[in-house]
């Protein structure tokens, strides 16, 4: 187990705070007229912080190498900040699983499972699609799945 090191936990913390900001600034363009509705600011909330963690992700690991020697700080903390930090702030699993709980007890129980299932597919779909983009853009870096586990 690796420990934990306070400038981690600081742009975790505060990548968190701009990501949780940016989804509420969403929430309120694009507000949800009621429990049966299809939520679209949580949906398309997840769905671009899918292909941009994908993108992030690829970015980060073609940089990598780059970084390692030259900037090992930013090596270090570029991802947990975005990743961890400002995309986890910015999704949301439990609004979309309140959401899709609402949808059913409203009566609308076939919405709520192409909700469900398509916010599940198409999120998997654009990490990858993130992924193979940034790749295409920028190379592909030195992946790691353990990397890739530890954000």
């Amino acid at each position: 187990m690796t420990s934990v090191r306070a400038d981690e936990v600081a742009v975790v913390a505060v990548g968190g705070l701009l990501g949780a900001l940016a989804r509420a600034s969403i929430s309120v363009a694009l507000p949800q007229a009621g429990p049966a509705d299809w939520p679209w600011a949580t949906y398309l909330t997840n769905l671009i912080g899918c292909v941009v963690l994908g993108a992030l992700l690829g970015w980060i690991d073609s940089r990598r190498e780059v970084w390692r020697p030259t900037s090992p700080r930013r090596d270090r903390l570029v991802r947990p900040a975005l990743a961890s930090g400002f995309l986890g702030g910015f999704t949301t699993f439990s609004t979309f699983s309140v959401e899709s709980v609402r949808m059913v007890t409203a009566g609308a129980g076939g919405q709520a499972a192409v909700y469900a299932f398509s916010s599940v597919v198409l999120g998997v779909a654009l990490v990858a699609v993130g992924r193979l983009a940034a790749e295409a853009t920028w190379g592909m870096g030195a992946h790691s799945v353990i990397l890739d586990e530890d954000l």
